[in-house]
């Protein structure tokens, strides 16, 4: 069974109490623990009632206390050590050097807002924290949004995990008598009342007079509001002056800390964050459970579980007037207080239960023991290609990748060379380096087993004899230090230039492990160059084996676009290229003519934003029957499924073919480079004509052929093509020695 020591400060009364205690309390099921507590009282007795192994060192001397914290490692002897909260982040590093265990802190909160508004002994701590987090090995966030702040603050993205915290949805806690308790509370209560609740500790990040101004609004509009406020901290005499100033303190009580939040968040009606700064507070499920109606402010996790005007309100923080109405309209509707409380009741149980919660923590302590024996050895790939660039095409490709490398081992560490490093982090939970700097480039190559040309044509002089020479670079570098150097799933050529022609066969024939190819004619060129020393395999583009996003999704883009669902339509994928206004008008009368023959109405799909934007313009203002333009960019699988709604597709762009291939839509290509020509013959569709030929006649007689296709025979086809996609993993998991 799985050691883990837990050490906290154990001066905790907030969220990271119920959050700690209730995790260690049911995760016993699955791993032994130890807590480690710095401070005995009302955390440490809490926990010991649990049946939680409870060990206090309160002796308040650092050099002392961690004497006292090895004695009781080297005597449980865990595999795990996990941290909670700025002085056992502190402690934890000072362990680290003795034990040689993983280090694992949950974060309950923005470290940078923890200390706000406090003392200058707190804001010291705060200071020790963001100098210790940097040390720890993995970390756990409560939302997902915090993990995405941690990773733009420069953290590993691959060391960061999302828990969310988890609470026991037991149907609700029965409140005798309210009105008995909310008067022991010291609240005026009157039968018909609606009681507004906020649970949090009085200091500057929870903003709670941000709450007072709004419930001066909301109480002239809903006379029945009443407020009780839990908690205590440094800034009750401020708080309890401003209420009298705004003349609401007859109305408001000030209750302090509670000893039963159950009975708490029973008695009231309306539970409130109006936080500047959270991760998921624990009170947000604490008012769920109880059926409380929701209105939190829109920071850290709490718009993962709450969803606005559906299941509760989200307002900006520090905007006392909005939510002023929200409080007004809660309080004066009851049905409509009951229907939000128990649609959130429903999503929260599932998604923020405690057994989850402990379930996932059980499965990310596997997960840091599987990585960490082999931090340092050569393991892992690092990927290049045209990323980072909001080409929809280009990261369909890194999806599939990625996909495929995690199919491999889904503890690989990944790095992707990407053009926009901080949005590759973030979208995809890898390590990533700016494509250009070719030191931190070298240093991923000498960490890696793999490298990996990835994807699209990368080996062509078509667009720059610059970036292919940046390539090539990359190829004779990463063979250099020793990775394996594999070309996957990728175009070829053209290559033009005598000259290139012969540096990328020379390199390639030196340097390259494996290549393999997304159709014929990548093949041939490679032969035409005299590339013969690599093995060569013929597979497919990799992103056939990529999937539409769930119904939901797909639903949620056509609305934002305004376009309806349940239409018929033409879809039109063009690009800027050289010649491309000589043919605007035959485009759009195609779509003109779709709409007058067929029905269909005309969406102009933009695959690169904002690049593409220009030319679907020009097209739009060129039809008469007016088409439906996409504005916004979305991932590869919401493009996909968008592309799935469609009758057919005419496109420029090689990955609008491909998507819509995946599922089974028929196309049309307008060639302006071989690489479409290439794939609409490995596919089997002779649908295609040069930007030259693409004549009113031709586009028309496309959308004829469209109307009438064999969806069955183009789906057997790219069934076909899936499998011989496959090739590119195997080839890889050969290179990798798995």
């Amino acid at each position: 069974m799985i050691k883990v020591l837990h050490i906290i400060g154990g001066g905790d009364k907030g969220g990271a109490k119920p959050a700690v205690i209730s995790l260690l309390s049911r995760i016993r099921k699955y791993v032994k623990i130890k807590l480690v507590s710095f401070r005995s009282g009302v955390f440490s007795d809490e926990a010991i009632s649990q049946g939680i192994d409870v060990e206090i060192i309160e002796i308040k001397n650092p050099i002392e206390d961690l004497r006292r914290l090895k004695a009781v490692c080297e005597d449980f002897s865990p595999d795990i050590v996990h941290c909670h909260g700025a002085r056992a982040n502190m402690m934890g590093v000072m362990l680290k050097h003795s034990c040689r265990k993983p280090l694992v802190t949950t974060l309950h909160s923005d470290y940078k807002r923890d200390y706000m508004g406090r003392s200058l002994v707190g804001k010291l701590y705060g200071a020790i924290n963001a100098c210790m987090l940097p040390r720890i090995d993995y970390y756990t966030c409560v939302s997902d949004k915090t993990a995405r702040l941690m990773i733009s603050r420069g953290f590993n993205a691959s060391s960061m995990f999302v828990i969310y915290n988890g609470i026991d949805f037991d149907g609700g806690y029965n409140l005798s008598d309210r009105k008995a308790y909310l008067e022991s509370l010291g609240c005026d209560y009157k039968e018909g009342d609606i009681i507004v609740g906020i649970a949090a500790r009085l200091t500057a990040v929870k903003d709670v007079p941000t709450l007072l101004r709004a419930f001066k609004e909301a109480k002239e509009e809903a006379p029945r509001l009443k407020l009780v406020i839990a908690g205590d901290g440094e800034d009750r005499q401020m708080l309890e002056n401003l209420a009298r100033e705004l003349k609401i303190d007859k109305y408001v009580t000030f209750a302090g800390w509670i000893s039963s939040m159950r009975e708490y968040f029973a008695s009231i009606d309306i539970n409130v964050i109006c936080s500047v700064s959270e991760a998921f507070p624990y009170s947000v499920l604490e008012g769920i459970r109880e059926r409380c109606a929701t209105v939190v402010s829109n920071v850290g996790g709490l718009p993962e579980v709450v969803t606005d005007s559906v299941d509760g309100y989200i307002m900006e923080p520090g905007d006392y007037e909005t939510l002023g109405d929200r409080l007004a309209k809660l309080a004066n509707d009851d049905e409509l207080r009951k229907t939000m409380a128990d649609k959130l009741y429903e999503k929260a149980s599932d998604k923020c239960s405690l057994d989850r919660m402990a379930l996932d923590q059980f499965e990310i302590y596997k997960t840091v023991l599987r990585r960490h024996p082999d931090r340092k050895k050569r393991r892992g790939v690092t990927i290049c290609g045209a990323y980072g660039k909001g080409n929809a095409g280009d990261d369909a490709i890194l999806d599939a990748i990625l996909a495929e490398m995690r199919e491999i081992d889904r503890d690989m560490p990944i790095t992707v060379m990407s053009k926009d490093s901080m949005t590759t982090k973030l979208r995809y939970r890898v390590d990533s380096v700016y494509t250009f700097n070719i030191f931190k480039a070298m240093a991923a190559f000498r960490r890696s087993k793999l490298y990996i040309n990835g994807g699209g044509s990368l080996i062509q002089d078509i667009t720059s004899s610059r970036s292919l020479y940046f390539y090539l670079w990359t190829l004779f570098t990463a063979k250099s230090v020793g990775c394996n150097v594999m070309m996957y799933g990728c175009g070829i050529g053209p290559v033009r230039k005598a000259w290139n022609r012969k540096i990328s066969a020379f390199v390639i024939n030196k340097n390259v492990d494996m290549i393999t190819l997304r159709e014929d004619g990548s093949r041939e060129e490679l032969k035409r160059l005299g590339v013969n020393k690599p093995d060569i395999i013929l597979s497919a583009d990799p992103t056939l084996n990529l999937s539409p996003a769930p119904e939901e999704q797909i639903r949620a883009a056509f609305e934002k676009e305004n376009i309806p669902h349940d239409g018929k339509y033409l879809c039109l994928c063009m690009r800027p290229w050289q010649g491309f206004d000589k043919i605007v008008e035959s485009v759009a009368a195609a779509g003109d003519y779709a709409f007058e023959k067929y029905g269909l109405e005309t969406v102009i799909l933009p695959i690169e934003l904002p690049r593409d934007d220009s030319v679907g313009k020009q097209v739009a203002k060129n039809m008469k029957h007016k088409p439906y333009v996409v504005k916004n960019r979305y991932d590869s699988a919401v493009t996909i499924g968008m592309l799935q709604r469609m009758s057919g597709v005419i496109g420029m762009r090689l990955h609008s073919l491909v998507f819509a291939s995946i599922v089974s839509v028929p196309s049309a290509g307008v060639i302006y480079d071989m690489k479409v020509e290439g794939f609409m013959r490995y596919i089997g569709q002779n649908r295609f004509c040069t930007l030259e030929e693409a004549s009113n006649d031709t586009l028309k007689r496309f959308v004829d052929d469209l109307a009438v296709c064999d969806r069955e025979e183009l789906r057997r086809n790219i069934e076909e093509l899936r499998a011989k996609a496959k090739k590119n993993i195997s080839k890889a998991r050969k290179l990798l020695g798995k």
